[in-house]
């Protein structure tokens, strides 16, 4: 059996400790989630561009950030130059 680590922010932390205090299995609970999850996924068709819409409102782009990257990552030329200018910069 796998080992699987998520980080949890304070408030859910606080959650689980309270579940766990009432002999609630957290494991139990995630099995079961991640089994519900699994069979809501199967009927739902594969949508790249929902799901990056969907990463993009979650996780916003920090402030002050670039807006779009002007590397092709695809390009391995492109990938090289930028990767060794960046260890140019850290070193």
């Amino acid at each position: 059996m796998r080992l699987l680590n998520v980080r949890l922010d304070d408030d859910v932390a606080q959650l689980v400790r309270r579940l766990r205090d009432r002999g609630v299995s957290i494991s139990t609970i995630v099995r079961d989630a991640i089994r519900a999850e699994a069979r809501s996924q199967v009927a739902k068709p594969f949508e790249p561009d929902a799901m990056l819409a969907e990463m993009r409102a979650r996780f916003p782009r920090p402030s002050g950030s670039p807006s779009s990257r002007k590397t092709d990552t695809a390009d391995r030329r492109q990938a090289g130059r930028l990767i060794r200018g960046k260890l140019r910069r850290s070193a």
